[in-house]
This record gives structure tokens, sequence and C-alpha cells, in this order.
């Protein structure tokens, strides 16, 4: 990963060209529906400042996603002024989602419960 980029299209190329894909493959995959040569002729027109197409926010996520390359995401933290992020280690969000799981199911229970109660005063009160 570069200290500094020149600009977002040189981030987007070097999230492609620094991973394990071809343009080719990044282009199939950005534009499914168009032919080999002509995505590849358009991914490579978007990554240049002087091309007339620009990637949409989405597709500069599914290129990072598919290269598993985040120049774009470091380029904008630097443009913006944030820190750049660091990845969130799998062990550390499976425990974050398993505590959320355990009190989604809490807060469950204690709904049903409720619910329960009012049930059963209303089926009293209608004795």
């Amino acid at each position: 990963m570069k200290l500094f980029y020149d600009d977002e299209f040189e981030a987007i190329s070097l999230a492609i060209s620094s991973s394990n894909k071809t343009f080719k493959q990044v282009a199939s995959f950005i534009f499914p529906d168009m032919k080999p040569e002509s995505a590849y002729s358009r991914l490579k027109t978007c990554c240049s400042p002087t091309g007339d197409q620009r990637l949409t926010f989405g597709q500069t996520l599914r290129v990072m996603a598919f290269c598993e390359s985040y120049d774009a995401l470091m380029y904008a933290c630097d443009e913006l002024s944030h820190a750049r992020p660091i990845r969130v280690a799998p062990k550390d969000e499976e425990v974050r989602l398993v505590d959320a799981i355990k009190g989604a199911s809490e807060t469950l229970n204690k709904a049903m419960q409720q619910l329960e109660r009012i049930q059963r005063a209303n089926i009293k009160a209608a004795a």
C-alpha cells in the first residue's frame, strides 16, 4: 500500500494491479453484461484521468472487494483527513456478532414473556 496517491485513478489502478487479478478479469466482474474486450476498454477508460467515463461508488467498492486491495479506500481516507482503517480480525467480528445475537435473543425472550402476560390478562378479563 502506497503512502501517498496522486489521485483516485492511481488508487483504483493500484488496487487492481497489486492484486492477483488482471484488468480483464476485473473488467469482466465489474461489467458482466459487456463483452470482455469492451469491458476491459471501459475499465481502462474509467481508470484514466483523461477518460470520459468513471466508476460509480458501488463499482469502486466491488473492485476493492474483488481484488481484496483497498488503495481507493486509503486514498479516500487521506483526502478526507481521516485515519486509515485497519481490517477487523475475523475473531473480533465473530465475538461482536455473537454478542449481538445474544442481545437480540434476550430482547426477544423478554418481549415474548411480556406478550404472554398480556394475553393471560386478556383471557382472565374476558372470563
